[in-house]
């Protein structure tokens, strides 16, 4: 039996402990795809992209991917390590995936608004918020870097109390329109409200009143519904290169237009960007074909 030694959360072993190697799965496609840019060149070392959103062509990585997993060449490659969730030891390919991606691999529910498997990671809901255990520290998973020995809690009193006061600030400019909105039932919003929403409001102002406005001639777009994930902006800059629309203001005067008034948003029914969004801020005819596409990019990506 072979003899080495390894360092588990800074403690040393004793000399005379024998362990034998953990057998390593070979990795799926899925995570195959994460360490190769379209062109085939591995990421960089510290993972900026991964960290803060990549923007690539994930059918080239895919099928770079699949390649190097058929002919064994990955599993050498990528080196393996042990991060902890909730105790519970998880395997992570360090500082190739966020710690968003790690807990659901594992099949752990976080609540999100702005992170989708398809787009870029833009970290600005904040809901996926987790703890640093045996610290007073929240991060947010999506733009967190899964590290070995790091370890984290997922549901404890003071995420719990950071995600409700999330929710109430998201509600405090959202309509009570729910019978009446085309999301409802199926609203991202709705779920986690009922989770880590509140009975009670402890704001009594005026909610925020913007006129609806078309960014194209079937496209609607509610802006009283709008919780700033900025999903429909990402999808129109990274799969239809149309950069017409963006953000413009600050806090709670943000909002969603086209910079010009002039300015189109260059999108059919073939650009389903309004499935993609949490809550029913945008509305778009056929949504069945809209359905069928997004599915059809979710299902390329979680292959991959």
């Amino acid at each position: 039996m072979k003899r080495f030694a390894h360092v588990v959360l800074g403690r040393r072993p004793l000399a005379s402990a024998a362990v034998t190697s953990p057998s390593l799965p070979i990795p799926s496609v899925w995570t195959a795809r994460r360490f190769f840019k379209s062109d085939g060149t591995p990421y960089n070392s510290d993972m900026t992209d991964i960290a803060h959103g990549s923007r690539y062509n994930r059918n080239a990585a895919v099928n770079i991917a699949a390649e190097q997993v058929a002919a064994g060449q990955y599993a050498e490659n990528k080196p393996r390590a042990i991060m902890f969730v909730n105790k519970r030891p998880v395997e992570i390919i360090p500082q190739e995936e966020n710690v968003l991606e790690v807990l659901e691999r594992e099949g752990i529910t976080v609540p999100k608004f702005c992170y989708h498997p398809i787009l870029s990671v833009a970290g600005n809901c904040r809901m996926c918020m987790v703890q640093v255990d045996g610290t007073q520290n929240i991060v947010v998973a999506c733009s967190t870097v899964a590290l070995p020995g790091m370890s984290i809690i997922t549901d404890s009193r003071l995420v719990r109390d950071a995600r409700e006061g999330n929710v109430e600030l998201i509600l405090i400019n959202h309509p009570n329109d729910c019978p009446i909105c085309e999301q409802a039932t199926n609203c991202d919003l709705q779920n986690v409200s009922m989770n880590y929403g509140t009975d009670i409001p402890r704001y009594r102002e005026d909610k925020k009143a913007v006129e609806d406005f078309y960014f194209d001639p079937q496209t609607r777009v509610v802006l009283n519904r709008c919780i700033h994930c900025t999903r429909c902006i990402r999808f129109l800059n990274e799969h239809a290169q149309d950069f017409n629309l963006g953000q413009i203001g600050r806090g709670g005067l943000s909002e969603i237009s086209t910079f010009l008034d002039e300015l189109e948003v260059k999108t059919d029914n073939n650009m389903p960007v309004s499935q993609l969004c949490p809550v029913g801020n945008l509305y778009m005819g056929d949504a069945d074909e809209n359905n069928d596409i997004v599915r059809e990019l979710e299902t390329a990506g979680a292959t991959a």
